[in-house]
């Protein structure tokens, strides 16, 4: 496997002997320098996949209780636009933690009539692992569950049916783009783009109906983390509420027993909420909100993620030439500020960091971090950045991570990263210059950090005075 680094920029100080104080003085400065000012990220990757004949995209991880990671993503034929495939599949590998491929690419579907569009993967408290996918010609609901410890994880690619666990099941005509959590029991929870809910056991039998609980959720915007249980199992969900341009972000919360209504949808966006929703060219004033996600962190507390594409053209994110992509936003809600019976709620009482613009983004991916902070990947055609916000909706400054990370054809444009809870990354990358061509699936690693916007210095100041008593004690002997 290929290795793969980016350089590591970072300001140096350059120590001279001298008398005690200066150099107390100089390993002082260098030390809160060191601690405070932002420098760029090494990121380090390793190809995953063996070759560039399929056009892998939007993938999607999770972690077992050993440390494996457990990748999915769309498979089509390389070069071929993806509303424009004859023939789509889900591929699968398993990875150790230091890149080490487990189990080699497997196909979890067979060929298709037309494209696969989504697909997400959850291990179970067991290390079976649940997926989930939709599919553009019927919108049909598909999940199955696999497991890994019946394949030998030698690196080769085991047949589909020796490590099925539970058949493909199939939920007829009533899902678009379906995303899946579980809980402790291994419970799936189920949310699509166009607004259906429902709940299946651990062996995939239904617990809970598909139910459309809200009336607005007619729009798409290309989420990827659309749904997130709390302590509590309600389920907190996100979506597009859209009146021709004029879309906004609407959350709602569910009773995780039965689907009950607890909080109805509520439109996020408190700020700007003009009604000139501009031409079929270009957006006009009002909100345009796409690529949605949600979180839950340790406290039951919500952070949101989503792009306004606002006084931006509507298809620029399909836009092999286009520059902008909206302002990326992050917002925080306190559910339980609600009395939740039911009906919509105050967004302005239950908001308790309001909406924070962050920078001209697009095709984002966010995932809840250390210490409750949200990391956010994000890119253009120049390739992929990370950022980390704060609970308090402090951010520290972007990083690149990676060039050409996302470049895909039109159609075909990658979300930037999928990231398991400690940081490491799976994403595709194109192998050569020819926009078209096939790509790979490559694992990085990332620090995390604890909270955004630089942290506390607390612990920089602990070492600076810690090291400041050493070398007054070396230097008296």
């Amino acid at each position: 496997m290929g290795l793969y680094q980016m350089e590591m920029v970072m300001s140096t100080t350059t120590f001279k002997r001298s008398s005690g104080s200066l150099m107390v003085a100089a390993f002082a400065a260098a030390a809160l320098t060191a601690w405070t000012v932002p420098v760029s990220a090494e990121l380090s990757f390793t190809d995953i996949s063996a070759d560039t004949a399929f056009a892998r995209d939007r993938p999607q991880v999770a972690k077992d209780a050993d440390g494996n990671y457990h990748v999915v993503y769309r498979k089509g034929d390389a070069g071929v636009r993806a509303r424009n495939a004859t023939a789509g599949n889900i591929g699968y590998m398993m990875v150790a933690p230091n890149g080490d491929v487990l189990i080699d690419e497997v196909n979890l579907t067979v060929d298709r009539t037309a494209n696969v569009d989504s697909v997400d993967v959850e291990v179970g408290s067991d290390g079976k692992v649940f997926v989930s996918f939709g599919h553009r010609n019927d919108r049909d609901l598909r999940m199955l569950v696999i497991d890994p410890s019946l394949a030998p994880q030698d690196g080769t690619a085991p047949a589909l049916g020796t490590i099925t666990d539970v058949a493909e099941v199939t939920v007829v005509g009533t899902f678009n783009n379906p995303f899946i959590e579980l809980d402790d029991t291994d419970n799936v929870y189920v949310w699509s783009h166009n607004g259906f809910f429902a709940k299946y056991d651990s062996t995939l039998t239904e617990v809970v109906a598909p139910v459309a609980p809200f009336s607005g959720t007619d729009g798409d915007g290309h989420s990827t983390s659309p749904v997130a249980l709390d302590s509590d199992g309600n389920v907190h969900v996100v979506f597009q509420d859209c009146d021709s341009n004029l879309c906004t972000v609407s959350y709602g919360m569910l009773d995780g027993t039965d689907g009950t209504v607890l909080i109805d949808q509520t439109n996020v966006i408190t700020e700007g909420l003009s009604t000139d929703q501009g031409s079929n060219t270009t957006v006009g004033d009002a909100p345009h909100a796409v690529h949605y996600n949600i979180m839950v962190d340790s406290k039951d507390k919500v952070s949101l993620v989503w792009v306004d594409k606002r006084n931006t053209p509507i298809w620029d994110e399909y836009c092999t030439v286009c520059a902008s992509g909206g302002t990326l936003y992050f917002a925080k809600l306190d559910p339980s500020l609600d009395d939740q019976d039911g009906s919509a709620a105050d967004m302005t009482v239950i908001k308790t960091v309001d909406d924070v613009a962050l920078g001209p983004y697009k095709y984002v991916q966010a995932y809840m971090g250390k210490n409750d902070s949200v990391n956010i990947f994000f890119g253009q055609r120049g390739g992929m950045s990370h950022i980390r916000v704060s609970g308090n909706g402090k951010a520290t400054p972007p990083v690149l991570l990676a060039t050409s990370a996302v470049s895909f054809i039109g159609w075909n444009k990658a979300y930037p990263a999928a990231m398991a809870s400690d940081g490491r990354l799976f994403w595709p990358t194109i192998e050569n210059a020819d926009d078209g061509a096939g790509s790979k699936i490559v694992m990085g690693k990332v620090s995390l950090g604890g909270g955004g916007g630089g942290g506390s210095t607390a612990p920089a100041l602990l070492l600076l005075v810690m090291g400041a008593a050493a070398l007054r004690r070396r230097m008296a002997h």
